[in-house]
């Protein structure tokens, strides 16, 4: 996973911090505007029905450390058997239970933007309040299980690649259209502003620095710029990414005409150059660089490209 971050593991042994050969073993992520929307047709408080779902997910992974343990260190020899893993040195007949202590299953977060429109109609770039209420619950609640259940949780902003679509399809599903939560083809990933904000680099990173750090399983803060070629800006951009303690992401899409062989970016549907449409583009999507067109052909998800449309400060 791109934005996976590890939670701290100390060798019972040493007591040393560990990262070298550690893994994940996945992402469950939460549909917070449909949580939300939940509590409110059936009157109850948003946190108990929020609880609901962490304690969940939290028996989901409980299953799941147990259902891996149980395989043996020889479906995957380099890993467990040969010293890929921390502590894979198993014999061939071991269960791998023993290395997962060092394992970490995380609680995916999507659509924070969302869930304060539902609860006060203001983007997250205009109030924050609510949904860093939120994250404080969910972390405290993580951190909780952690000690109980002796595994590592981790809290995680999900990339959300085709996910996006998924959730407010589920949501329009049972609660319709509603302006700015589901008026669009996908929900805004984890912790950051919404795609379309007119907002500088700068005021990005300040707006989205604190939820950033309540999701210390996994996050990436981006900037969408569109002169790539200012590499003093760029590096004042990342520089200051750095000193706030961002994962920092500097995005711009690439162009290049294959009529003309004409470069640039943000060229639409059309070269500037040549009036042609057989394009290839490519984007950062979910941390991930890829081309959303080829030859003028869509290759993400409608979801995604519809994302991609909206983008100005990503």
């Amino acid at each position: 996973m791109c934005r996976a971050f590890l939670s701290n593991y100390r060798d019972e042994e040493t007591g040393e911090l560990v990262f070298t050969g550690r893994f994940n073993i996945g992402a469950i992520s939460l549909n917070l505007p449909m949580i939300f929307m939940k509590a409110k047709e059936e009157n109850r408080d948003f946190y108990e029905v929020l609880d609901y779902y962490l304690q969940m997910i939290r028996k989901l992974w409980i299953n799941r450390y147990e259902y891996v343990g149980k395989a043996k260190a020889s479906s995957n020899p380099l890993m467990f058997c040969e010293g890929g893993a921390y502590g894979g040195n198993l014999n061939p007949d071991d269960c791998i239970k023993p290395l997962l202590k060092s394992a970490t299953a995380s609680f995916g977060i999507t659509a924070l933007n969302e869930l304060q429109v539902l609860y006060n109609g203001k983007r997250l770039y205009e109030d924050r309040c609510f949904v860093n209420e939120v994250m404080n619950f969910i972390n405290n609640k993580v951190e909780e299980f952690k000690k109980a259940d002796g595994w590592l949780y981790a809290i995680y902003n999900s990339p959300a690649e085709s996910l996006c679509g998924t959730q407010v399809k589920q949501f329009r599903a049972k609660y319709g259209i509603i302006r700015g939560v589901s008026d669009r083809d996908y929900f805004t990933n984890s912790n950051h502003m919404w795609v379309g904000e007119h907002i500088n680099p700068f005021e990005k990173q300040d707006a989205e620095i604190e939820l950033f750090n309540k999701s210390a399983g996994g996050h990436i803060g981006y900037v969408r710029i569109t002169n790539p070629e200012n590499f003093e800006g760029l590096k004042k951009i990342v520089s200051r990414g750095i000193e706030l303690g961002f994962y920092q992401g500097v995005n711009f899409n690439a162009c290049f005409c294959e009529d003309c062989g004409h470069t640039g970016n943000d060229f639409g549907d059309t070269c500037p150059n040549c009036g042609g449409t057989n394009i290839d583009e490519q984007n950062r999507t979910c941390g991930y660089l890829g081309f959303s067109r080829k030859r003028g052909d869509r290759t993400f998800n409608d979801a995604k490209m519809a994302e991609i449309k909206d983008r100005v400060s990503m």
